[in-house]
């Protein structure tokens, strides 16, 4: 193992951002130093006027009280820092503070609270498209669900998070996510998985900052080891991680290693087991570890009994109970003064009451002047307000002209579609007939013009429906019959129906959707939008040509669909109105007849499904549509 170096604290605290660093420093080391370094920096951040970095030190504040486990404590100064976050909006820093709330109300055993708040945090992260909130929310559910018993959701929220972290850069949540893992496959019973996770994670501590991580890791592998009983291999690592915290100096972790390996001893060679915890003992003793005092004396006691000497397992039992005893009573005692305080301020607020009553003829005099005022005030507001309503009649007016011109826009573009689009065919198909009836046409020809008959009528069959849909769109607006359902059986029933003409052009067309993916949206607009964008791909795409569709799952309860050819592609001019009527139709590689109506009428439906439809394209290179409907990965029972 390579030499470590300990965490050096900044030597200049000149703003936040340096006691933050050195209140991190001693929050495992010293947490008395971390305790005074933190009400430092928030009286200077008091005196600077700086309200972010005292929110973050409060956050720092919150964390010690948190590892002391004095949770009241704790909620109490993260709720501060939420409430300065949220008034100067910053979204980043609330939602880490809501984390840090959830994972006091996880330690307290509310776990719907915690998940609650874990909830909220990872909303606004995926709001804000960050990357780094988002790792965390994952990991904290993790954590949570890996405390209820609930492995399965822990491993899927894990895995989001291992697809999360490998986006962004290393961090010491990323860190935390391999010791997850490591916890979770371990309790499962899946050894090589947890010990190569957590192998991986190790494989990534080597920098200063990461250093209690790194005991972290180094613990888990050999609890890992230990629990499928590769005891030789478990001291082997947790030795290690013992001489790793002396070598940095982490006292904290170094007590809870010695109790750790004392596991490992604990049954076949107890006097090890014993020496080990006396060595935990001794260093809570001297830092005055109160409540880690207090769970080696249960260990000390417990093994005493097991070997059969009761008279110092009552020893330690009593010494336990006597501490546990002390620390209670001082939680109790600041219970007690908080009460005192309280009543203090009601007394103070009883004699404020009586000196109001006095002073009630100097109200009536300030009162009456107010009253003035305040009309005064309110003439002003009513004149402001008539000012503003006539203001925002004369833009409702002006919005109401914009709409009028747009809705002839689309009148004049819905006629010139039945003027172009279907009078055309409709003119050919007349022509085609009349050549059709000449007597005169050989059977080779009359068959050729039958075929392209065909064609003329399908196109014009194609344009008139989708008019039909968009004019009852125009009409009705889109409506909904919302279900569960697979998706992948529609995909397959509707490129059923565009075989034939994917065959004609040899084109492959390839299906990659998990078979496990559950939409809740509506069917059959989920149906139109799948087959006019396969439709438009084979249409746009060359003979012998590729197109692949894909569907994952993603987020919070989303799934994209992605349409790949290989095609002719679309110019960005051209795309900027693909989605307008103001569009113009084009044809296919085989000249094939179209309007930019069903990609309108596919947005219209997309978007009725709270999804989005989006398009990226390169002339000669091929064009990718996709989109997302509401839908999740179906558990397995």
């Amino acid at each position: 193992m390579q030499k470590a170096f300990a965490q050096q604290p900044p030597k200049n605290l000149a703003n936040s951002d340096d006691y933050i660093k050195i209140v991190k420093y001693y929050r495992y080391l010293n947490p008395d130093s971390a305790l005074f370094y933190v009400k430092q920096g928030l009286a200077q951040a008091e005196e600077a006027g700086n309200e972010l970095g005292k929110a973050a030190l409060l956050n720092q504040y919150g964390m010690i009280e948190d590892n002391a486990t004095r949770y009241r404590e704790s909620r109490e100064k993260y709720l501060q820092a939420e409430a300065i976050y949220r008034e100067k909006g910053d979204e980043k820093g609330l939602a880490s503070t809501i984390v840090r709330l959830g994972v006091v109300e996880k330690r307290k055993g509310n776990y719907d609270k915690a998940l609650a708040y874990f909830m909220e945090a990872l909303s606004i992260s995926e709001r804000n498209k960050d990357m780094l909130g988002m790792l965390e929310g994952r990991v904290v559910f993790a954590e949570a669900y890996f405390s209820l018993g609930e492995y399965e959701n822990a491993l899927s929220n894990l895995r989001i998070a291992e697809a999360i972290d490998k986006q962004i850069p290393l961090s010491n949540l990323s860190l935390n996510m391999y010791i997850n893992f490591g916890y979770v496959y371990t309790k499962t019973g899946e050894y090589d998985k947890a010990i190569a996770y957590i192998k991986n994670g190790l494989s990534k501590s080597n920098k200063v900052e990461f250093n209690g991580l790194r005991i972290s890791l180094m613990v888990q592998l050999g609890t890992a080891y230990f629990k499928s009983g590769k005891n030789a291999e478990a001291i082997r690592i947790y030795k290690q991680a013992l001489n790793f915290t002396k070598e940095i100096n982490n006292v904290l972790r170094e007590q809870s290693t010695l109790i750790e390996l004392s596991e490992v001893y604990k049954n076949h060679q107890p006097d090890s087991a014993l020496f080990f915890l006396n060595q935990a003992l001794s260093i809570a003793e001297k830092h005055k570890m109160y409540r880690q005092q207090i769970t080696v004396l249960d260990k000390l006691g417990d093994l005493y009994k097991a070997k059969g000497n009761l008279a110092k397992a009552l020893a330690f039992r009593e010494q336990r109970s006597e501490l546990a005893e002390q620390v209670f009573y001082k939680d109790m005692m600041k219970q007690v003064s908080s009460l005192e305080s309280a009543y203090e301020l009601e007394k103070s607020k009883a004699q404020l009451n009586e000196l109001t009553v006095e002073s009630k003829e100097q109200e009536i005099v300030y009162y009456t002047i107010l009253s003035i005022a305040i009309g005064i005030f309110l003439v002003l507001i009513i004149t402001l307000v008539y000012y503003f309503r006539s203001k925002h009649l004369n833009k409702l007016l002006r919005k109401a002209n914009e709409e009028l011109e747009e809705s002839n826009d689309i009148k004049d573009k819905f006629f010139s579609i039945i003027a172009h689009d279907i009078r055309s065919p409709l003119v050919s198909t007349i022509s085609i007939l009349s050549l059709i009836n000449d007597k005169e046409l050989d059977e080779r020809t009359q068959q050729e013009l039958v075929t392209k008959l065909m064609l003329h009528c399908d196109s014009s069959l194609e344009i008139l429906d989708k008019l039909l849909k968009w004019g009852q769109m125009q009409i009705k607006g889109v409506r909904l019959n919302t279900s569960e359902f697979n998706p992948l059986p529609n995909i397959n029933r509707n490129l059923a129906l565009l075989q034939e003409a994917a065959e004609q052009k040899q084109i492959d067309i390839s299906i990659d959707v998990p078979g496990d993916i559950t939409l809740n949206a509506d069917s059959d607009h989920f149906d139109f939008v799948i087959r006019n964008l396969v439709a438009n791909a084979i249409k746009f795409t060359k003979s012998n040509g590729k197109i692949a569709l894909k569907a994952e799952a993603f987020g919070k309860n989303k799934v994209r669909f992605e349409v790949k050819d290989n095609g002719v592609g679309i110019s960005q001019a051209r795309i900027e109105k693909l989605f307008e009527l103001s569009a113009t139709g084009t044809k296919g590689t085989n000249s094939e007849e179209g309007t930019s109506l069903g990609l309108i009428i596919c947005r219209e439906f997309v978007l009725a499904n709270e999804g989005e439809l989006e398009v990226e394209s390169s002339e000669g290179e091929g064009t990718t549509f996709s989109f997302t409907m509401k839908g999740f990965i179906k558990k397995i029972a």
